[in-house]
C-alpha cells in the first residue's frame, strides 16, 4: 500500500450518504443497486489497465504518474473499473441527440465541447465516460455511462448555441434521454 500518499476524493460523506443512513438503504428507490456492478471487494490497490483509473481503499481516482509508478509494482492488482465494465457490457444511463444544422459547420467545436464535459465530469467521477459518439453530419448521438454526463452535455449545448432541450428521465431508472435542437 502507499504509506504516506494523500488520499484524492471525497473524505467526508455526501449528502446522499447521509439521507441513505437516515432512511435505510431499502427506501432509497431512486438510485437502485445493479447485480451486474457488484462484486467482491478486494483489498489492496487496483488499477485499470484500460482507463489507468487507480483504487486505494475503495476510493477510484484518476492519477496518470501514480499510475505510471503503480502498474509494475508487487501486490498491485489489475482489474477492469466498473467504467469500463459499464462500456463492455454496453449498460448505458445516458443518451444524448444533438440535430442542427449548425453542427455541419461547427463540427470541430461540437465534439471539443463534448469531450471537454467529459474530461470535466471524469475529475469528479472516474466513470463517467463517453461509451460512443457517432457522427451523421447534422446530427450527433453519444451514449453515456452515467446520467450526469449526458444532462451536463445537453446543458452545455444549450448554453453555448441556445435552442432547445428536452430532459426526459425515465421513472425509477437511473437513466436520461438528452434531446438538443435548434
Amino acid at each position: 500500500m502507499l504509506q504516506g500518499l494523500p488520499m484524492p476524493g471525497r473524505t467526508r460523506p455526501t449528502a446522499r450518504d447521509v439521507y441513505r443512513a437516515q432512511i435505510g438503504e431499502k427506501v432509497d428507490w431512486l438510485f437502485p443497486e445493479h447485480k451486474w456492478e457488484k462484486g467482491k471487494d478486494r483489498p489492496g490497490t487496483l488499477v485499470c489497465p484500460r482507463c489507468h483509473a487507480i483504487s486505494v481503499q475503495k476510493r477510484w481516482f484518476l492519477d496518470e504518474d501514480r499510475y505510471q509508478r503503480l502498474r509494475t509494482m508487487p501486490g498491485v492488482h489489475l482489474v477492469i473499473c466498473p467504467g469500463c465494465r459499464r462500456i463492455q457490457r454496453q449498460v448505458y444511463e445516458g443518451d444524448v441527440r444533438l440535430c442542427s444544422r449548425l453542427l455541419l459547420a461547427n463540427k470541430a467545436q461540437a465534439l471539443a465541447i463534448i469531450r471537454r464535459e467529459e474530461d470535466k465530469a471524469r475529475i469528479t467521477n472516474p466513470f463517467s465516460r463517453l461509451a460512443s459518439v457517432v457522427d451523421y453530419g447534422d446530427r450527433i448521438d453519444v451514449l453515456t455511462t452515467t446520467c450526469w454526463l449526458a444532462e451536463r452535455i445537453g446543458k452545455e449545448f444549450h448554453k453555448a448555441f441556445k435552442g432547445n432541450l428536452q430532459l426526459q428521465r425515465l421513472p425509477d431508472e437511473k437513466f436520461v434521454r438528452v434531446r438538443w435542437t435548434r
